[in-house]
């Protein structure tokens, strides 16, 4: 099953772009009558009922219906479940959002959206030409790695390790995977990449460049290739990291809620996952944006019939483009993405431990206890306090503020003075972005990164 699949994704890559239209309109078609048919959440809205589903649906489509916005999900997730799955088809997992700038969002999985994590992870790494022999380190979260078998996270200062890379590891043979904490000192990531000497990094842009500036260059020989994921990777921080590394670095973009949705290729375009997921970048209105300008990136996932995303808005900004793509592949794609920054290596130590507390206890909180939570910010001063802005609708729970002081206040070390404010909202960019964290020791960014 994995080599027929494997081989469906390179067929898929240089694929005649008029039957990559007819396998997308055939595509779409089926999981948009499956939502009408079996989704209690879309069968509510008048809109899709005289809305054409024939066998072929072109994307077109997608225009005349609304975006799903987070809180949609939020305050309809029992409706989002589809009522009957289809034949095979089985719930075979959850995810959650990170909740990095709002309540984090849960979203039920099937078997065959589930399966295409590793098979659209191995297509990244196939790209990079990494060899799947050799070792991969990760630097994440603690939330993000594989737990220990207490079922806890990963300690600062322990490293976990498995016999395959993550994900990959389900489908293919690889060779072994380390991970540490992001919220160690760079110091003491840079100790452990020394010890492990893998050939290939996969952590945060921030991380990336963090380690870059601690060391001053390639924290350890042995690295190949770094992969960046998460958070956007701007140009400026590239090209700082590939000159001071001489080390490529190859990115992803996805999101918990629905997957990996696009790759990066070698001439710098995002090209989306087809089999997976349907990308549009749309303006204000939801209108397709045209090529060049820079909007809203709204996705639809056409595996998961479990809880079927329709034109799912993911908060992130991306360039429309139109054309064919100088690295000859012909999938669907789009231009930059502009998205949430955050040069920690600017902050005083411990800043990116203090914020994974917060973002970690409200990750794990159950989502009652998040009730009525929208979305929150973290901002550091410069005497290095913190405070945590959280627009709710329900003023009256106070589980989630008790819950944030307790954590905070159990703190080893004595911990920085914590304020939590509630706000109306929390106010965007100038670029429309939502920051999840701001410090006033992150100097502007520098034109064209």
């Amino acid at each position: 099953m994995v080599e027929s699949a494997v081989e469906g994704l390179l067929s898929r890559e240089f694929l005649d772009p008029a039957k990559a239209r007819d396998l997308e309109r055939r595509e779409l078609g089926q999981i948009l009558r499956f939502a009408r048919s079996e989704v209690p959440f879309y069968q509510s809205q008048e809109i899709w009922s005289g809305l054409p589903l024939g066998a072929s649906v072109d994307r077109d489509v997608l225009a005349e219906l609304p975006i799903l916005r987070k809180h949609h999900i939020h305050e309809n997730f029992d409706a989002l479940k589809a009522r009957r799955l289809p034949n095979g088809e089985l719930v075979a997992g959850q995810t959650r959002s990170s909740g990095t700038t709002g309540r984090p969002t849960k979203v039920l999985f099937g078997g065959r959206a589930i399966r295409m994590y590793g098979l659209l992870a191995q297509r990244g790494m196939r790209w990079a030409r990494f060899d799947p022999t050799w070792k991969q380190a990760v630097i994440r979260l603690p939330q993000n790695l594989p737990r220990r078998p207490d079922g806890s996270v990963l300690a600062d200062g322990d490293a976990h390790r498995s016999r395959g890379w993550m994900y990959v590891r389900h489908w293919f043979h690889t060779g072994t995977m380390v991970g540490f904490n992001r919220t160690n000192s760079a110091e003491a990531q840079t100790e452990w990449l020394q010890k492990e000497r893998a050939q290939y990094l996969v952590t945060f842009p921030g991380s990336l460049e963090t380690l870059v500036y601690a060391c001053q260059g390639k924290p350890v020989d042995s690295l190949l290739a770094l992969h960046s994921i998460s958070a956007t990777l701007t140009q400026g921080m590239r090209d700082r990291v590939e000159s001071a590394t001489g080390l490529t670095v190859h990115q992803s973009y996805g999101l918990n809620e629905i997957g990996t949705v696009a790759l990066r290729c070698e001439a710098g375009r995002y090209h989306v996952n087809p089999e997976h997921c349907l990308v549009e970048i749309v303006d204000e209105n939801g209108s397709p944006c045209k090529a060049g300008e820079t909007g809203r990136i709204v996705v639809t996932g056409l595996t998961n019939f479990v809880m079927p995303l329709i034109r799912y808005d993911t908060g992130d900004l991306g360039v429309a483009v139109d054309g064919a793509c100088d690295c000859g592949r012909t999938l669907p794609s789009f231009g930059t993405i502009v998205g949430r920054y955050r040069p920690m290596q600017y902050t005083p130590e411990g800043t990116a431990r203090h914020v994974n507390i917060i973002q970690a206890t409200i990750a794990e909180l159950p989502l009652e206890a998040l009730s009525g939570l929208r979305e929150y910010q973290i901002h550091q001063f410069r005497d290095g306090s913190f405070e945590l802005r959280l627009a709710t609708k329900d003023e009256d729970n106070t589980r989630l503020t008790d819950a944030l002081r307790q954590v905070w206040d159990a703190q080893t070390d004595v911990p920085p003075p914590l304020r939590i404010l509630r706000v109306g909202e929390v106010l965007p960019t100038s670029g429309g972005k939502q920051q999840e964290f701001t410090s006033d020791f992150f100097p502007p960014i520098e034109e064209g990164s």
